[in-house]
């Protein structure tokens, strides 16, 4: 059941349609449960946290609160038999590295992909990043609907990855398979004989980064797949394992949260025109829109911390070794952190107080190339278009029900070029 009914008694996170429109029962959960107990199968307990100051309290003490997840919540790591045999295939086994390792490992492995993730390389990106733009732009059609997640949401940030990682484009929708099916492997929304499937694509995907590896590791290249080959910590070179599960974080977070963000941005102005109509005659205030949209619409939703040893947070007792999802999403609209919370308000003083990013150890590496991203993005639509416009009634433009990211898989919308931009093609 969802939270329309406002019953703290009967809601469930894993609605279908509280995950397709999960607002209302987050301000559900942070009125009346802001710790809440999940009911979910395996031997740990589950709570998840919705407010933002727990949020934050939370990602800060590394003491309590590993990002070491609990396998048989979020399967990555110590599978479950059934998936740790089709996983075995690969030869390899899983280690934590980017996002799910603890401090002072977790600083290593970041600083290793800062080298290429850094805002001077972004600024130096920019001139790609615009060139895919223009001509991703220039296919679309003029005054008839098309899906536009299709059309542009994956494919900027999808040819924006492969450009830093060094993988050749062609391979760009096998990298969007793997990370559409990683989520279907980790998600608890997915039954196991589902996330068996999508082991399978984890695996060709490992033995793809794995071929990667050995051959920039003879002949090295100037892009971060090589500089991670390559890299060591304190004098001790990355076991191959390190190797692939920076590589594999890298490939999903630097094209699904990015995606998922452009698509929300698309949608905000498809639906309201009269912020289309004050971008376009303040471009100077995109900056602004791209933080609220990140508030609102926050692309991934929540990671899981593990509980080291047993504490309280808000009269509730969290015991050693059970897991809390952290609601990163709804932290961006807590009404005791922003007023009108659900309101993209371009005047909003905190607007970058926001943590959709996350923060603390695990502060998103690529945040600065999301924004850059966003920015360009935006910035083109309003030069070339006049407007934009659903395609199909609103009711029909449906957010993917999945718990971890915040995701549009179709937005049918129609474009109107300027006339001198039409002129000009």
């Amino acid at each position: 059941m969802s939270a329309t009914a406002a019953d703290i008694g009967t809601f469930n996170p894993f609605d279908p349609d509280h995950l397709s429109s999960p607002g209302p029962g987050w301000a559900l959960l942070r009125k009346e449960a802001p710790i809440y107990r999940v009911a979910m199968p395996g031997p740990a307990l589950v709570f998840i946290a919705t407010r933002k100051r727990d949020i934050e309290a939370i990602a800060r003490d590394t003491e309590t609160f590993s990002s070491n997840p609990v396998p048989s919540v979020w399967r990555w790591g110590e599978f479950d038999p059934e998936i740790a045999e089709v996983f075995a295939a690969s030869g390899y086994k899983v280690v934590q590295t980017l996002q799910a390792s603890d401090p002072p490992m977790s600083l290593a492995y970041r600083r290793i992909a800062e080298e290429a993730l850094n805002r001077k390389k972004v600024i130096a990106l920019e001139p790609e990043i615009n060139a895919i733009t223009e001509r991703l732009l220039a296919a679309m059609p003029d005054g008839e609907p098309f899906n536009f997640v299709d059309a542009f949401s994956v494919p900027l940030p999808l040819e924006v990855i492969c450009l830093i990682l060094g993988m050749p484009y062609e391979d760009a929708m096998f990298l969007k398979f793997y990370s559409d099916e990683f989520t279907h492997l980790v998600d608890p929304v997915h039954p196991l004989p589902r996330a068996i499937e999508a082991t399978r694509t984890i695996v060709k995907g490992y033995r793809y980064f794995a071929e990667m590896i050995e051959r920039l590791q003879r002949e090295p290249e100037d892009n971060l797949t090589s500089a991670i080959a390559n890299a060591s910590i304190d004098g001790r070179p990355l076991s191959i394992e390190e190797r692939l599960s920076m590589i594999h974080v890298l490939v999903i977070a630097g094209n699904e949260t990015t995606r998922n963000a452009i698509s929300s941005a698309m949608y905000v102005l498809a639906t309201r025109p009269d912020l289309w109509a004050k971008l376009k005659a303040e471009p100077a205030r995109i900056p602004d829109f791209i933080e609220e949209v990140l508030r609102v619409h926050a692309p991934a939703i929540t990671t899981p911390r593990t509980v080291l040893k047993d504490t309280v947070i808000d009269g509730v007792a969290l015991p050693k070794g059970s897991t809390i999802f952290l609601i990163w999403a709804s932290a961006g609209q807590d009404e005791d952190a922003f007023a009108d919370p659900r309101e993209i308000d371009l005047d909003r003083k905190n607007k970058r107080s926001h943590i959709t990013f996350g923060m603390g150890v695990h502060h998103c590496l690529g945040s600065f190339l999301a924004r850059a991203e966003l920015g360009a993005a935006l910035t083109r639509w309003f030069a070339d278009f006049e407007r934009v416009e659903l395609a199909v009634p609103q009711e029909q433009v449906r957010y993917d029900p999945v718990f971890g990211f915040h995701a549009l898989s179709n937005l049918p919308v129609r474009i109107t070029r300027k006339a001198a931009v039409r002129a000009a093609a």
